[in-house]
């Protein structure tokens, strides 16, 4: 099964260079052993996510791999080393040592092939979420939705690419109603003066989003290495009301275990502020002992009141969606006043509020996470105004 599971993977990486190669009888290839190590290891990448395929059916799966073939697949799991862990990663250099030479041969090849795979990448996410408010001002307690994410990516050309995100989001309990359907992220991306380069629709997260963390339709340009730099200009209705908004973001790694980072952002819309709304964030995060990070974020407006946020919390490790049984749990408190932030990571459900959040997430199967949070709190302006707010959900990613 392994040997099967890891020709089905040559096929779809390497079918037109095999195809051409075989046709050829002054470039021969050698065939890997059938019961060589590497068809194990291969196997393992492609459970641990490292390396997938885009099958058309065409491929039988009933004879060896030749190393021009296994080489194709390792190239691409040294592409995706960012997705591998230790040990994973431990595999793909033993793989790499073993057909060095190929690689080398492969050159631009491995480039094609993807391209001939297919221009266009997918990927997504189906969310199940069921959420529970003691305090709600419109009098609803409980709702369970379900929400798609269907996003996708085309090359333009060797620089730059193309992405959308589809989003539709269902109500659960009450058919018909809530239902809502978007386009979130319509954008291109590519390199320009010395920079990354985003126009259209995206998302933006300065910091760790105590102040903003939604789509926005404009341009953003990202630069520096060391001092990590981003420009970001354009028009905001993440609160129902178009507003031009724009942000400064630098990020610097401090050490191996710290990194440290801050924005300013700018609000404007005449008929919301008399002039603008200036904002001041900054946080850091910090590996502190053996998966345990601490991270806190500071956030301050000049607005004449609620103009301060802030966040702090420890998080122990953390599922990860393609190692079955991982899990993490976190505990941060909160204190989110209204003038201090505009569309928070935690939405309209904390902001102004403060209190305590604890949570759990699991891999319950490869790209099947199970999250659950808990905030236990008080209105800030009016602290006799508790609120406990539960949340479970199940994400499938594909």
């Amino acid at each position: 099964m392994k040997r099967q599971t890891a020709m089905a993977l040559a096929a779809v990486f390497a079918m037109s260079v095999a195809g051409t190669a075989l046709a050829a009888p002054a470039n021969p290839f050698v065939d890997v052993p059938a019961k060589h190590w590497s068809y194990d290891a291969v196997s393992k990448l492609a459970q641990a996510g490292v390396v997938s395929g885009y099958g058309d059916g065409t491929y039988k799966g009933d004879k060896t791999m030749t190393r021009y073939e296994m080489a194709t697949i390792i190239a691409k799991a040294m592409a995706n080393s960012e997705k591998a862990d230790a040990e994973t990663q431990k595999t793909i250099d033993a793989l790499a040592a073993e057909y060095g030479a190929e690689l080398n041969n492969l050159g631009v090849r491995v480039d094609n092939l993807e391209k001939k795979v297919g221009n266009v990448k997918f990927d997504g996410n189906v969310r199940v979420r069921y959420d529970h408010d003691d305090y709600n001002s419109n009098g609803a307690k409980g709702n369970l939705k379900a929400r798609l994410r269907l996003s996708g990516h085309a090359a333009i050309n060797d620089d730059w690419t193309a992405n959308f995100r589809f989003e539709a989001t269902e109500d659960m309990r009450h058919s018909g109603l809530d239902s809502d359907t978007e386009i979130n992220h319509l954008n291109v991306t590519g390199p320009l003066f010395g920079a990354k380069a985003t126009f259209g629709r995206f998302e933006t997260v300065p910091v760790y989003g105590t102040v903003y963390d939604d789509y926005l339709d404009g341009a953003k340009f990202e630069f520096g290495n060391k001092l990590k730099t981003a420009l970001t200009y354009g028009k905001t209705d993440a609160t129902g009301i178009d507003i031009n908004y724009g942000s400064v973001e630098l990020g610097y790694a401090a050490s191996k275990a710290t990194n440290l980072k801050t924005a300013y952002h700018n609000l404007e819309e005449k008929h919301v502020f008399d002039e603008s709304l200036d904002i001041w964030e900054f946080g850091f995060d910090s590996k502190v002992a053996k998966n345990l990070v601490l991270q806190a974020s500071y956030a301050n407006s000049d607005a004449d009141d609620d103009d301060t946020a802030y966040q702090a919390g420890l998080w122990y490790k953390g599922a990860k969606i393609q190692n079955k049984g991982s899990h993490g749990i976190w505990a941060q408190y909160l204190r989110l006043e209204d003038s201090a932030t505009w569309a928070t990571t935690w939405g309209g459900d904390y902001e102004g509020y403060k209190g305590v959040e604890v949570g759990f997430n699991y891999t319950l199967q490869p790209n099947m996470k199970f999250t659950t949070l808990y905030f236990d709190g008080k209105e800030i302006n009016d602290t006799s105004n508790d609120k406990e707010y539960y949340r479970a959900q199940v994400e499938f990613f594909f």
